[in-house]
């Protein structure tokens, strides 16, 4: 299986909406709430990373690909 621009995009769309609802239900303390990450695994994790940072890296690990396979962003 592989992911061509129409597939791909469709995936960020669903996982962004996802992420977004998700989102709307977190208070301000919750978001700032920290953990520390294997940053060894991944180079968008951090040594110490926020439910906020937690949230905002499937979009950076979509971006990643996305520029990977040469997409256009999204217009949103």
């Amino acid at each position: 299986m592989y992911f061509n621009k129409r597939r791909m995009a469709r995936k960020l769309d669903k996982t962004i909406d996802a992420i977004t609802r998700s989102l709307k239900r977190e208070s301000k303390t919750s978001l700032s709430r920290s953990m520390p990450f294997p940053d060894r695994w991944d180079p968008f994790f951090a040594p110490t990373m926020t439910l906020n940072d937690v949230y905002a890296y499937p979009t950076k690990h979509f971006d990643f690909h996305a520029h990977q396979l040469s997409l256009d962003r999204p217009h949103r």
